[in-house]
Order: structure tokens, then sequence, then C-alpha cells
């Protein structure tokens, strides 16, 4: 099985600042008790590595929640994640597969009019709309 874990957190900012944000991972287990596992080991060891400053400054992880995925799932896409806030959409920091094996994966970024393979990390720029109703 698939799981696809969504994970919120609270850190402290460079200006000593609270501040919080959501983080996903993937991982391939047999049970949701391994996946649960291998998220913590997966987590700590980044922290522990301290390859990138992105989870270093984090003082608390919390489960928003685990979605198992069969692996024999094909069919339509499925919403796994919806989250609604107050207020404008605040300036943030927004990565795809910042510690992960990147040889093996892809990331994609839609842009009006193409679709590209991502790059690289950006500070905040303002998305262009995908559907606009």
């Amino acid at each position: 099985m698939l799981y696809s874990g969504h994970f919120s957190f609270d850190e402290i900012g460079t200006d000593q600042t609270p501040r919080h944000g959501y983080f996903a991972c993937l991982v391939k287990a047999e049970n949701a008790e391994q996946a649960f596992k291998k998220f913590k080991n997966r987590i700590l060891k980044i922290r522990e590595e301290e390859k990138d400053e992105l989870f270093t400054k984090m003082f608390a992880v919390y489960v928003e929640d685990v979605v198992e995925i069969p692996d024999d799932f094909s069919g339509e896409a499925v919403v796994t994640r919806y989250q609604s806030s107050e207020g404008p959409f605040p300036r943030s920091k927004s990565c795809f597969l910042p510690v992960s094996e990147k040889a093996k994966l892809k990331s994609y970024l839609w842009m009006p009019d193409n679709v590209s393979k991502e790059k690289g990390n950006e500070e905040y720029k303002e998305a262009q709309p995908f559907l606009e109703f």
C-alpha cells in the first residue's frame, strides 16, 4: 500500500517569530502502523542530517491525516485533502520535494498554457489560477 501523510508544524522563524506550516509525505508500507513509523523515522532523520533548514526550526509536528492508497488503485483523481483559512493568502515558502530522493521522482509546476518540470524552490511568487469560476 501507499500512504499519503499530511502534516502541520509549529516553528520559530529566523527573526524568532512564531510560524506554522504544512508538508506531505508519501511512503510504501505493509500497513498503517508501519507507515506511521516510517513517517516518524524520516522526519527525525531529516532533522538529524540538517541538510536543509526547513525542518530544523520546527518544534512540533502534527499528523493531520494519512490516506491509504491500494497498490492497484486506478481511476479518477481523488481529492485527499482540503483546507480553508480565513483572510487573504499569506506570504509563504513552498517547495517541491525539498528533502527527498529526486532521482526517482518528478515534480511538475503548472503555469498558464503549459506544464513544466519544476527546476527549483523559490520564495513567494503569486500563483496563476488553474481554474476560475
